[in-house]
């Protein structure tokens, strides 16, 4: 079983208005990001909130393996919410999966990247890849936890963590380009919606948030 860590913390300054709330073939971009993170069979789905966190935990959708949890320094950058989505993660697990609230999960990706993880004894970090792009989001093996918990902005977060283990990260073609989608301007986001219908469409909404 492979944990997920959403970061949702972020002010959204150059999209003008809250990423996590953007519409999403329907629905909040956040409540989509946690129902693809739970179709591809992570749990528990850790959501860190910091900007915009009355809104933000309202759009969460309630499930028993979702839990939130804030980042009242986010001001200081997402190495503080990856330390804090990190700590919350629970040591059982198999994997943890690193996704930014920006960056739509493709269910397929994060599947074959568990399968993957699961299968290469080699292998401490996964990375899904769509026409020789790398993609996201990562996947992390649960040795590498403790330095997830202790990642921090000066050190390059979980970018330096990568590096450092570059001989054992591995990457798994997919052909869903969702994984290579960042919205970060209203540019992007306009460009994004013409990929906005999430893999695995038959994903039960989820049901009861211990936020």
């Amino acid at each position: 079983m492979n944990a997920a860590i959403l970061l949702a913390a972020g002010a959204s300054t150059r999209m003008g208005r809250p990423k996590q709330l953007l519409d999403w073939a329907g629905q909040p971009l956040l409540a989509a990001q946690v129902e693809a993170l739970l179709s591809a069979g992570c749990a528990p789905v850790i959501v860190v909130v910091g900007a915009h966190e009355r809104l933000v935990r309202a759009a969460l959708p309630d499930h028993p393996s979702v839990r939130c949890v804030a980042n009242h320094a986010w001001r200081e950058g997402r190495a503080g919410s990856v330390r804090m989505g990190a700590r919350a993660v629970p040591p059982s697990v198999d994997g943890v999966v690193v996704a930014s609230v920006d960056s739509p999960c493709s269910v397929v990706a994060i599947r074959a990247c568990s399968e993957a993880l699961a299968e290469r004894s080699d292998a401490w970090i996964v990375v899904p890849r769509c026409d020789g792009r790398n993609g996201h989001p990562p996947l992390f093996h649960s040795d590498l936890l403790a330095d997830l918990q202790t990642v921090t902005e000066r050190g390059e977060g979980i970018r330096a963590l990568r590096r450092r283990h570059a001989e054992r990260t591995i990457f798994v073609e997919t052909d869903d380009p969702l994984c290579l989608l960042n919205l970060n301007t209203p540019q992007s986001y306009q460009r994004a919606l013409a990929l906005s219908t999430l893999p695995d469409s038959d994903a039960s909404p989820p049901a009861g948030a211990n936020c």
